[in-house]
């Protein structure tokens, strides 16, 4: 027994002096990532001054006053922030008619300052009259600052709650601004949340972030976090937020929420859904006693039943869809079961009654497809667009989303994505009909189409004619590959496009599903707003941190005796007060205590990289930043091993792009030597001037030739690690930075 420990301690040892050595090797490959230096402290000084202002003029007014206060700030001293101004659609959506305010032309006063209308494109006697109306929504879209495609955005929400200093604020004084206790020194209740994009949101599923406690999400979550519709509404019962208001009160979170439909559950939960006209069918995961109840109450039960009646009939009548088809009072369209015989107020008892365990299959053989089996293990619960709406209203998020027929970015049959793309369009329509809190909830509607641009085209085509506050692309995030995402994102953003065919520029942008800190940059650079995903807190679960240079496995050995802190240019509370030694040993106790310091450093370190980018955008120095930050992942993390290149070309392009590179070198070297040529056959012609002359020409020679070797010797550094970048970059990569017009400089 002795010997079998002595021999265990003997291989105990040997594989910590292997650790030993494996850490002091790769301490000496180890490359620091670049710093973003470049960003003075002058650049950061004039984006907090720009921050400041843009709390001052707007978190404290009334969100009906915006539009005046907007008006007086652009003719004040600081009206080049508003350089770029497009403010966001009023009403537009609230009325039918937009409200205008006309004059005849014997009206001299004002005419000069309105524009002419055009009526059939010809010019008409009257002119518009421009009024400042009472703003009614509660997210208000100003441009601030573009910067090529990229784009910084402020984006004023009017809070929903506020610390309870506030509220006994408001209570003592009548709802005036000031505190009669506090007048004198100026306090002022902060009515809105104040947001500038491009941001990350983080995610709580069921209402609070994993791991996180109400300081710390305080701390670091200034502007929205995320919550899931499907798993509140199984979790919470719906008056439990009636009674609080809303949720930013039940939590106790002063800023902004942002729900999600539960369409994404149609992709993480695929194995338990069917799609049904009506809405989504979900063998529930959750026990159904809370989410019956909830929907009960949203007693929508009539309206379901009006459109999918209205909707079966006219698939009835559709005679030239060779898709549809009839049996025994069922319509089946693409494979999916529509149902016109179920009563909507008993529809939990009757839904397994009238819809067949096993999908039906199209007669025609080229349509027809094998779909996963469905699995039957919990009790069905149908998620309409008008439930999900009405869970979302009592729920009282700032932000609503529009339940969307979720595809995998995947699925290979166009025709699938094409019926999503549609369904997605009238669910949106019965989302706006039933949605009643237009003045407090901002309800953002979902592009889908999949990878096929003229399906996503259809889709915007639709969307965008609801004139919403704000719009989201969906369907992507997937597994697909990265030169289908970049074209779609780029597509979907496009200026060039026609009318109806890219994103409003005023509107809100939203790419949901978006965590890799790579793709939020890349985005960002096509001009979108908002991101959104668990990864950030779920790979803190798995050990692993985000950094400058991709991800650090604190699991691995290597770490054992690395005393450094985890990121030298992190100031968030782990980076101060933690080494990746002390991590390694927590994770190897199985110490949970590192999943939450992971999670608060991946959240902190996604939103700071945010912020760097908000920062170069304004400063104007974005070439700069997306160089440093494509060599930190390109080269530097490919080399550290803390990052893998995503979809990375075939052989074949790659020796291309070689040849290409090798091409270019050659002919950069022979610019180079007719340069040194040129340069010696001046310095044999100086030999003729006189030995006076000849001394100080030297002189100064030496002089200039030192200054200038310093000068070419730094760009010659860049030059090699910009060709370096260049070698390493993936062909998506190459394509995305023409698209955003980006030149690689440092």
């Amino acid at each position: 027994m002795s010997e079998e420990n002595d021999a265990t301690l003997i291989k105990k040892r040997k594989n910590e002096k292997i650790n030993e050595e494996q850490h002091n090797t790769t301490n000496n490959n180890y490359e620091e990532p670049l710093v973003y230096d470049f960003l003075t402290k002058e650049d950061h000084e004039n984006y907090n001054n720009f921050v400041r202002f843009c709390k001052d003029n707007f978190a404290y007014v009334d969100m009906k006053d915006i539009n005046r206060v907007i008006h007086e700030l652009r003719k004040g001293p600081n009206k080049d922030y508003f350089s770029n101004y497009i403010s966001s659609s009023d009403d537009s959506d609230m009325d039918d008619n937009e409200k205008i305010e006309y004059m005849d032309d014997d009206d001299d006063k004002n005419k000069s300052k309105v524009d002419c209308i055009y009526d059939n494109d010809k010019p008409c006697n009257r002119y518009k009259k421009k009024k400042i109306k009472d703003y009614r929504k509660n997210l208000k879209l100003i441009n601030i600052k573009k910067n090529k495609r990229a784009r910084i955005n402020l984006i004023v929400i009017k809070k929903k709650y506020l610390n309870d200093d506030n509220n006994n604020n408001n209570n003592n004084n009548n709802h005036n601004i000031y505190n009669s206790n506090n007048f004198c020194s100026g306090e002022r209740v902060q009515k809105n949340t104040i947001i500038l994009s491009p941001f990350f949101m983080p995610v709580g599923t069921k209402c609070c972030i994993k791991g996180l406690t109400l300081e710390d999400v305080n701390d670091i979550c200034d502007y929205i976090i995320l919550s899931n519709t499907y798993h509140l509404s199984n979790i919470y019962d719906m008056s439990i937020f009636e009674y609080n208001k809303d949720i930013n009160n039940l939590i106790k979170f002063p800023n902004a929420m942002l729900t999600d439909s539960g369409g994404f559950q149609m992709v993480s939960l695929s194995k338990r859904i069917k799609i049904l006209e009506e809405g989504i069918l979900f063998n529930n995961i959750y026990n159904s006693e809370v989410i019956k109840k909830n929907i009960k109450a949203c007693n929508v039960g009539d309206v379901v039943k009006k459109t999918y009646e209205s909707v079966c009939s006219d698939m009835h009548n559709d005679n030239n869809n060779d898709n549809v088809v009839v049996r025994d009072n069922v319509v089946v369209r693409d494979n999916v079961v529509v149902r016109d015989n179920v009563v909507a107020h008993d529809i939990f008892d009757e839904i397994n009654k009238n819809v067949c365990d096993e999908t039906y299959n199209n007669t025609n053989e080229e349509n027809s497809c094998k779909t996963k089996k469905y699995v039957d293990m919990g009790e069905d619960i149908l998620l309409s667009p008008e439930i999900s709406i009405r869970l979302q209203n009592f729920i009282g998020s700032d932000i609503i989303m529009a339940l969307d027929d979720v595809r995998s970015s995947l699925e290979e049959d166009k025709n699938k994505i094409e019926e999503a793309t549609h369904r997605t369009n009238r669910w949106l329509k019965r989302c706006i009909d039933i949605h009643k809190k237009k003045e407090e909830q901002s309800l953002f509607g979902i592009v889908q189409g999949g990878l096929h641009i003229d399906l996503r085209n259809i889709s915007m085509d639709y969307i965008l004619r609801q004139k919403l506050n704000g719009y989201a692309v969906g369907g992507l995030c997937g597994g697909e590959k990265k030169k289908k995402f970049i074209e779609i994102i780029h597509h979907c953003s496009n200026e060039k496009n026609k009318k109806y065919n890219y994103l409003p520029t005023n509107k809100c942008r939203y790419i949901m599903g978006i965590g890799y800190i790579v793709d939020i940059i890349f985005c960002s650079l096509f001009g979108y707003d908002m991101y959104d995903c668990v990864y950030p807190s779920r790979t803190a679960r798995f050990n692993t941190a985000v950094s400058f240079d991709g991800t650090i496995k604190l699991k691995q050995a290597k770490y054992k005796y690395d005393f450094s802190r985890l990121e030298n240019n992190c100031k968030c509370y782990v980076c101060l007060k933690y080494t990746k030694a002390a991590l390694h040993y927590l994770i190897s106790k199985r110490n949970t205590i590192t999943n939450v310091l992971l999670t608060l450093h991946n959240i902190y370190f996604t939103l700071y990289m945010c912020h760097l980018m908000r920062v170069a955008i304004f400063s104007n120095k974005l070439n700069q930043f997306i160089t440093t930050f494509l060599y930190n992942h390109f080269v530097v993390g490919v080399k550290n091993g803390n990052y893998k290149i995503p979809c990375a070309d075939d052989k074949k392009m790659n020796d291309e792009k070689k040849m290409n590179d090798d091409k270019m070198m050659n002919d950069e070297k022979k610019m180079n030597d007719d340069k040194m040529m040129n340069d010696e056959k001046n310095i044999n012609d100086e030999k003729n001037i006189n030995d006076e002359k000849k001394m100080n020409d030297d002189k100064m020679m030496k002089s200039d030739k030192k200054h200038e070797q310093g000068s070419e010797n730094l760009n010659m550094k860049s030059k090699n690690m910009i060709e370096e970048l260049k070698k390493n970059l993936p062909q998506w990569a190459i394509q995305a930075l023409e698209y955003a017009d980006i030149e690689l400089m440092f």
